[in-house]
């Protein structure tokens, strides 16, 4: 499997491929099996999105943290690794 940062990097490429994907499925001279496979690479560059939105929400959610965290105690907080 990929790792994450990867993901986000080849978002935009994945995410207008899927776009395209789309459109193709819209075709209306398609047979079934030209569907399905089409579907199936969607599905897969779907997940491959979702991925790096999850991880992008995760990251931002412990900036927020370390955000607040330095808001409620006045100090600034620890230097570190997000272990995400």
């Amino acid at each position: 499997m990929a790792r994450t940062t990867d993901k986000l990097k080849s978002f935009e490429s994945n995410y207008g491929k899927l776009e395209q994907l789309v459109q193709e499925l819209d075709a209306p001279d398609l047979t079934l099996k030209q569907s399905l496979d089409l579907y199936e690479k969607a599905i897969k560059l779907s997940q491959a999105c979702e991925g790096a939105l999850e991880y992008a929400r995760q990251k931002a959610q412990a900036l927020a943290d370390v955000r607040d965290d330095k808001d409620d105690s006045g100090e600034e907080p620890i230097e570190g690794v997000l272990d995400l």
